[in-house]
């Protein structure tokens, strides 16, 4: 991994090397310019890989677990601008609080959210239903995510979590793999939906505490 790390890092360095001698070169900076994207594809992808094969740690601190899907759904500006995508909430227990990992749990609604502006067509509503639960007979909290897109097929419903997996152009199909792994380090459970209803619906299961 460090020295993957290295050899991107001195791919960019040349780059923003080279695009200095060709600054009067439109042609140049260009090609510069996709290499450009295609490196950043390649970090991207690199990152992907990277997180599924390091051992996670964990960080616990008592969160609000409203504020992370919050915050998640913020950080998605970017790929919400110029669409239209509401977020909807629907709080059945008004105690929210969870030790976990906010910036590690983050990454996963983060990427349960992007993929369902991905799969959706405008208009975008996602649904965050959050509610009291259960696991191995302790406190937890049920955070389920649902979509009003096509929702999943059977094999998707099977396979969602599987490494490599994915039914996109581009990407690892690491996302939802590195989102098992991650709510599993907290002892919880995430699983797809059974599909009653539109869209695609995402079940995570947290203990309040530490497992």
């Amino acid at each position: 991994a460090h020295e993957s790390r290295n050899a991107l890092q001195r791919s960019q360095a040349c780059l923003e090397m080279l695009a200095i001698h060709v600054r009067d070169r439109p042609e140049a900076l260009d090609l510069i310019g996709r290499l450009q994207k295609a490196q950043d594809h390649l970090h991207h992808l690199y990152e992907d890989v990277r997180s599924y094969a390091a051992p996670i740690r964990l960080q616990r601190t008592e969160c609000d677990l409203s504020e992370i899907w919050r915050e998640a759904w913020e950080n998605l500006g970017p790929q919400r601008a110029g669409r239209s995508a509401s977020l909807r909430e629907r709080v059945e227990e008004p105690d929210l609080r969870c030790t976990v990992d906010p910036f590690r749990l983050g990454q996963v609604i983060h990427n349960i959210l992007e993929n369902a502006l991905a799969a959706t067509p405008d208009p975008v509503e996602v649904e965050i239903r959050c509610a009291r639960a259960e696991i191995a007979g302790l406190p937890a909290l049920l955070l389920a995510a649902r979509d009003n897109g096509p929702g999943l097929g059977p094999e998707e419903r099977q396979r969602i979590f599987e490494p490599f997996y994915t039914t996109k152009i581009k990407g690892t199909g690491l996302g939802m793999a590195i989102a098992r792994r991650i709510v599993e380090a907290h002892g919880g459970r995430i699983v797809a939906g059974e599909g009653a209803g539109p869209g695609a619906e995402i079940l995570i299961t947290l203990p309040r505490g530490e497992p």
